[in-house]
């Protein structure tokens, strides 16, 4: 009997111990850093400016944003099968997300594009397609990651994903409708 009595004054002791460790662990603040990308952009295959990939970043006040300058990872798109994609030329962090000072959230854009000779499959324009396949991104898919140091000061990052549509110019979408159009006609004839 008499043991029953010391383990239980030893399970209360316990438990009165385990208690303030629960407690301090929870008063932990979880993780607040958000970040995401417009999931499509569309352009068209002979776009000459800047194609920029919008999001937003949001961290938290006892986070810390780390600029990407100096840590963080990229991952370019290509259309599924490798034959075209967004390799070389024009491509950065785009001036103004660099030029946040990583308080708040941020809203606009993240990184930038532009049509190059120098991409892959490039032969007087991008091929059509959606350009959201890259084996080494997140999830397989053209991504960016972004790193911060989280409250207890480990720097900890986050993911997102995005995709590049490369569709026909609206000049030649409506040709290409325009001679649907005459071949129904004929064929009516």
């Amino acid at each position: 009997m008499r043991c029953s009595v010391i383990n239980r004054r030893s399970m209360s002791r316990l438990a009165i111990a385990f208690v303030p460790v629960v407690v301090a662990a929870a008063a932990v603040p979880a993780q607040a850093f958000v970040f995401t990308l417009t999931p499509v952009t569309t352009t068209t295959p002979n776009f000459t400016g800047s194609i920029q990939i919008q999001g937003s970043v949001t961290v938290a006040s006892n986070e810390t944003f780390l600029s990407p300058n100096l840590v963080s990872t990229f991952a370019a798109p290509f259309l599924p099968g490798f034959a075209a994609g967004f390799t070389a030329g024009v491509q950065n962090f785009d001036p103004a997300f660099l030029a946040w000072n990583g308080v708040g959230t941020y809203i606009g854009p993240i990184y930038f594009f532009q049509n190059s000779p120098s991409n892959l499959g490039f032969s007087g324009g991008m091929p059509l397609g959606l350009y959201n396949v890259n084996i080494f991104g997140p999830n397989a898919q053209p991504g960016i990651i972004l790193s911060y140091a989280g409250p207890t000061g480990a720097t900890q990052s986050a993911a997102a994903n995005y995709a590049i549509n490369v569709v026909p110019t609206p000049g030649a979408a409506a040709v290409l409708a325009l001679g649907g159009l005459m071949a129904g006609r004929r064929r009516r004839s």
